[in-house]
């Protein structure tokens, strides 16, 4: 199984008790596009998501691109 459903089914599971944390996981991953139609196979974007461990996120995270936008505005003004 690809390592971004396995971690998928754990936080359902974890988060809603209640519910079949396989089938949702399977079923929003695959309207993602994270694994195949049908399947619980990884497309590429979804092997790429799966590498990209929570401590790797951390590590690396986005810019905040509202704040980028702000630099390039405030420098228009000095």
């Amino acid at each position: 199984m690809p390592k971004i459903w396995k971690a998928a089914v754990q936080k359902i599971s974890e988060a809603s008790p209640g519910v079949n944390p396989y089938a949702v996981a399977t079923s929003v991953l695959q309207k993602a596009g994270d694994l195949k139609p049908g399947t619980r196979e990884a497309t590429k974007k979804g092997e790429m998501r799966g590498k990209h461990s929570e401590e790797w996120r951390h590590a690396h995270p986005a810019r905040d691109g509202g704040r980028q936008r702000a630099k390039r505005i405030l420098k228009d003004y000095e």
